[in-house]
């Protein structure tokens, strides 16, 4: 199985993924009713076993993360993971329901519904612009340190896995998070068979 993307294919990744994260900074501007921005994303396939390293290396390892994990299925199946520190998830609960002190079940409610819009819009929105649809499972929420944000037994059954990753910011409200998009052999296999697919509609 040839897992490796040629730059072409890589290209039209990237640009996929900037249409779908600015559409997702869309919806969530107007759930915040506030200005916000994603980084460019950052595209790279490695060993499962990396994961946990790769995640840390982006994060403050010394803090609590609100941690969703999304499972989504289709021709392109994988699960996002979205990871919002504690206070920033405070200040989304404080913005979101605009009281001083939210409690911690108005905080999960407030980043699951950020995660809802952000996870559906970016992979639907991928998944559009690739010509296929995927179904998406109820997310799975819990708080926990950095060091524990990656289940080993649930990423065993992954061998090589492609991650996708970008920062949200809301700089003035002080929420930001990070996002990574992970989906594995059989899938990543398919993602290149719809990307080629799409390169050769619009080039060929």
């Amino acid at each position: 199985m040839n897992l490796v993307f040629n730059e072409d294919q890589l290209d039209a990744l990237r640009e996929f993924m900037n249409v779908s994260i600015g559409a997702a900074t869309a919806s969530l501007a107007d759930l915040l009713d506030a200005f916000g921005t994603m980084h460019i994303p950052k595209i790279e396939i490695c060993n499962a076993h990396e994961l946990a390293s790769k995640i840390e290396a982006t994060i403050d390892t010394n803090s609590m993360y609100y941690t969703t994990k999304q499972l989504f299925t289709g021709k392109f199946g994988g699960e996002c993971i979205f990871l919002i520190r504690e206070d920033s998830a405070t200040n989304l609960g404080k913005h979101l329901y605009s009281i001083v002190t939210p409690s911690s079940e108005e905080i999960n409610d407030a980043v699951i519904e950020l995660t809802n819009i952000l996870t559906s819009t970016i992979v639907s929105r991928l998944t559009q612009e690739l010509g296929t649809q995927v179904q998406f499972f109820v997310p799975y929420l819990h708080l926990s340190d950095a060091h524990s944000i990656v289940d080993e037994e649930e990423i065993s059954e992954y061998s090589k896995i492609i991650i996708i990753s970008t920062i949200l910011d809301f700089q003035d409200q002080q929420i930001n998070g990070n996002i990574y998009i992970l989906t594995k052999d059989e899938a990543i296999e398919s993602l290149k068979v719809l990307i080629d697919e799409k390169i050769e509609e619009i080039y060929g």
